[in-house]
């Protein structure tokens, strides 16, 4: 079951510039994205305080041998 109604399980949820950025003539916007990383919680035993953005450009690189 899904932590909110109407949101997938497995979405990855962008942030306010990112969702902003979508729309025409805010495009500058997206560079000021600082949801870079997530942000675990402290002694949340893997509890994350803030989810990085879902954007596709602001996914961790690739390592090369996991394609």
């Amino acid at each position: 079951m899904s932590a909110r109604p109407g949101v997938a399980a497995g979405a990855r949820e962008l942030s306010p510039e990112c969702a902003l950025a979508r729309r025409p003539g805010y495009e500058d916007v997206h560079g000021w994205c600082r949801r870079l990383r997530d942000i675990p919680l402290p002694h949340g035993r893997g509890l994350l305080l803030v989810r990085r953005c879902g954007c596709s450009c602001h996914q961790p690189p690739v390592a090369e041998g996991k394609r």
